[in-house]
């Protein structure tokens, strides 16, 4: 309890067995983890909705280390590692007694989207996580002590922020009126190396500007349809909406946390505050900051659906708030911590148990997911039993897209969503075209049709077949319809 860096070591030791449980669980890539596997593919200045940082360290590491399921959870583990290591070090810093250190690492752990979520996808997400804290971080150490390498780590950091989630330019003006209020904030505001900041957050973040420029309605098109999801036609119903949806996910993420503490500190808030803490003014500016910004948000956009993870980066300084406020008020840390930590360590413990036994467990009780899909299983039928050796393979959506190319590491795998990947390829009798798809639709034409732009040349409607293939973990009476069709030279015309 006492010692910062053997909580970190802690969370170090937690999220390597996270990387061996990954190697364990079911090997169909999750949403995120599939995007990742097609993104790699090719380097950007952007990709989709989300900004490409987390694309660009993810080929780092497939570069470095090679591409696998190792890899995959390496990177997303390291990412969440370094944010608890980030968030230790924050706590650390404006924490007196070191024992609500770890006190504030185990509450941020129980938020059900870190211990969970977290762990199973959001990679984009978790990528915000580390540059938040890591702002945090540099502009506590710099209101602490200015310098002008701190000045510059700041606007890299900012910039970087801007590159892992687009709602991290919410956090910015937050951070800036939390340090501006800060007895030492103005001056660090208004010292001209302030002005280094800026240019350097601006100059990691322009590339991906111009990207954006020119696809700002492929960026937006998604999000913005998931943010006026069930939208009542009354403008007021859609601001109350908005309103409701920012309180309930903003109490979900920290229910949790809250509970825990406030069971462990009853009867203990025995003392009041001695002197005014001004890091605990500090966070409360920051969340006064969050909550005006997102009424503002809603009140100009009128958005509807608020999803919990996209607030849980922003929510991420509650449990430091929460040891601060503690920390004031508690008459025996020692008891609190005593009583608190217990339920966090014991959660620590059985979370990757829980993620061993979901995908079996979910099986077993006969429920279906795309996680439990045994992609191996049907590159085995196209290699061993169909004998295909495709040149390229075409599929319409990116999750079955990235699991396809991690069966098939060798070939390039394009997708009808994503026109910016154009791998080269050739047709020919020993490496066709191979069509895949999941489920009943009929996609054969569509995928037709991204061959033909490929080619410049026109495509006979090749022949449909379909297998049905067991789960991972098999379902009774349930199988996972792939279908596919093969593109020959005798299917093209001039």
């Amino acid at each position: 309890m006492r010692s910062p860096n053997a909580v970190i070591a802690l969370f170090g030791a937690y999220f390597l067995l996270q990387v061996v449980v990954r190697q364990i669980i079911p090997p169909a890539l999750r949403i995120d983890e599939a995007q990742q596997i097609l993104f790699s593919q090719w380097l950007a200045l952007g990709y989709d909705a989300q900004p490409p940082l987390y694309n660009w360290y993810q080929q780092a590491v497939f570069a470095l280390l090679g591409t696998s399921m190792a890899t995959l959870a390496f990177a997303k583990n390291l990412i969440l590692f370094l944010t608890f290591a980030v968030f230790v070090k924050t706590a650390e810093r404006v924490l007196e007694d070191k024992r609500l250190v770890a006190v504030a690492a185990m509450a941020l752990f129980v938020i059900p989207q870190v211990f969970w979520q977290a762990q199973r996808d959001l990679t984009h997400t978790a990528m915000f996580m580390l540059t938040f804290s890591l702002l945090l971080y540099c502009s506590i150490r710099l209101l602490q002590r200015p310098t002008t390498m701190g000045y510059l780590l700041v606007g890299l950091i900012a910039g970087l922020g801007m590159l892992s989630k687009y709602n991290f330019a919410l956090a910015l003006p937050a951070v800036l009126f939390a340090v501006m209020l800060h007895p030492q904030g103005r001056s660090r505001i208004f010292d001209r190396r302030f002005l280094l900041t800026i240019a350097v957050s601006i100059i990691v973040f322009l590339p991906h500007i111009f990207w954006l420029i020119d696809n700002l309605a492929f960026a937006s098109e998604v999000t913005l349809k998931r943010m006026a999801e069930d939208a009542p036609e009354s403008r007021a119903l859609q601001i109350g909406r908005g309103l409701g949806r920012f309180i309930a996910g903003s109490l979900i993420i920290i229910a949790i946390p809250t509970a825990l503490l406030a069971l462990a500190s009853k009867g203990k808030l025995t003392r009041s505050a001695t002197h005014s803490n001004p890091w605990l003014r500090f966070f409360l500016h920051y969340f006064i900051a969050i909550a005006t910004l997102m009424a503002i948000v809603i009140l100009m956009t009128t958005m509807t659906e608020l999803r919990d993870r996209w607030l849980l980066p922003l929510l991420l300084p509650f449990p430091i708030l929460a040891a601060l406020f503690l920390g004031q008020r508690l008459a025996d840390i020692q008891e609190f911590a005593v009583r608190f930590l217990p339920v966090p360590l014991i959660m620590l413990a059985l979370i990757p148990v829980a993620m061993l036994l979901a995908q079996p467990l979910t099986a077993a009780r006969g429920r279906a997911s795309s996680s439990n899909y045994d992609w191996q299983a049907f590159q085995r039928h196209i290699a061993e039993k169909e004998g295909i050796s495709p040149s390229v393979i075409v599929t319409p959506d990116w999750p079955s897209g990235g699991n396809l190319r991690f069966v098939f590491p060798q070939v390039p795998v394009a997708t009808t969503i994503y026109n910016d990947y154009d791998p080269p390829f050739k047709i020919t009798d020993e490496h066709p075209a191979l069509l895949v798809w999941t489920g009943d639709d009929d996609s054969v034409a569509e995928l037709s049709q991204w061959v033909e732009g490929q080619l410049n040349l026109k495509v006979k409607t090749p022949t449909r077949h379909l297998v049905d293939l067991p789960h991972f973990y098999p379902i009774k009476d349930r199988a996972v319809r792939y279908n596919y069709a093969v593109v020959t030279p005798n299917d093209l015309l001039k």
